[in-house]
């Protein structure tokens, strides 16, 4: 596969279309033309319909077995919400059955590590999320090399964070939020899913680019949202996933998102870097795969992924929910993986970040 030049921003690599074109039967077309046996013509048409059977994927045998995709979550998150919708038409086109099993706990690191150590045959891939990179960035107890340890099929979608306030909060812009935390340094609350997290590093890094101080509250579960709600803390940080009916209900002002541009779906909600330049946060789910994944096997996953996502009925159940559906090749997965590593790495050093 040929090298790829690094886009320079994250949107461009979660934005970046692969060309989904296959193998070329043309020297099997040809013999066929060629040959008079009709054996040979007979075998020809019957391997033509197997391989329209698989769904376009590519000139390959369906995989020996069912397909387990592997996620760190429990249900009814992102990653098991994408797995259950993508399952029936990515097995279709495998000529499998896919089944979706969920190792929640530790922040995917039990997930990644048990996919880490199946044999790259295929039937065992993996829905990470971009949370993995933080976790590779803060945390020292992870025994895995995201470079290394995985192999990488392709992007399934992406959506931003979120700056939220209650609907009766005095902040009314990014603007008001940066100007009350240089008047009152550490004083402004906000909460996030816990230490050491996508939400939490994103604030971080906001916080150095803004020149401001503020006050960190981690929480579990919903709880920053419902004491964001209740007045308790000033912000909490979110995502697009699940925003939209609050916004509709009225009861949350988002501030922003964290994308370079405005997001699709929430375009009154103006982008954080519209205040502070070059700010770029999205974060994404992707299939991985264990390591030394033959290269043939990684296409054609990546084809059958790319052709599932093309669907529109499933695009739309998808993005119903609030991320947008991206795909991309796996060494662009790959090297968003490792820009995002490299980033975090450095958010969580310069914020003295790291987890034993």
């Amino acid at each position: 596969m040929a090298s790829l030049m690094r886009p320079k921003s994250e949107l461009e690599l979660l934005n970046s279309q692969i060309d989904t074109g296959r193998s070329s039967n043309d020297s099997v077309q040809s013999g066929v033309r060629q040959s008079q046996s009709r054996r040979r013509l007979l075998a020809a048409a019957a391997s033509t319909s197997l391989l329209g059977a698989a769904g376009r994927a590519i000139a390959q045998t369906a995989p020996a077995g069912p397909v387990r995709m592997v996620h760190g979550y429990t249900t009814g998150t992102v990653p098991d919400i994408l797995g259950r919708l993508i399952a029936p038409s990515l097995g279709t086109r495998l000529g499998t059955q896919v089944i979706v099993e969920a190792r929640p706990g530790a922040s995917e690191k039990i997930a990644a590590g048990h996919v880490s150590q199946a044999r790259p045959d295929g039937l065992t891939v993996y829905l990470m999320t971009g949370g993995l990179t933080v976790v590779s960035a803060t945390d020292r107890s992870l025994q895995l090399d995201l470079l290394k340890d995985l192999s990488y099929i392709g992007m399934l979608s992406a959506y931003p964070l979120t700056f939220n306030v209650p609907s009766a909060s005095p902040f009314r812009s990014v603007k008001d939020l940066i100007e009350a935390a240089r008047a009152r340094p550490g004083k402004i609350s906000y909460g996030s899913v816990g230490i050491g997290t996508t939400l939490h590093l994103a604030m971080e890094l906001f916080s150095s680019m803004a020149g401001i101080s503020l006050h960190h509250i981690p929480y579990k579960g919903a709880g920053a949202q419902n004491d964001m709600l209740a007045g308790v803390i000033d912000l909490a940080v979110g995502t697009t996933v699940g925003l939209d009916p609050l916004l509709k209900e009225g009861r949350v002002r988002a501030l922003c998102v964290t994308s370079p541009t405005r997001w699709t779906g929430f375009d009154n909600v103006p982008a954080l870097s519209e205040t502070v330049p070059g700010f770029d946060v999205v974060t994404w789910t992707a299939m991985a795969a264990p390591p030394a994944l033959p290269a043939a096997i990684q296409t054609q996953l990546s084809n059958a992924l790319i052709d599932t996502l093309k669907e529109p009925e499933l695009r739309a159940k998808i993005e119903a929910s609030g991320p947008l559906v991206r795909t991309n090749s796996p060494v662009e997965m790959r090297n968003l993986v490792e820009a995002n590593v490299r980033k975090w790495r450095k958010v969580a050093k310069d914020a003295n970040i790291e987890l034993s």
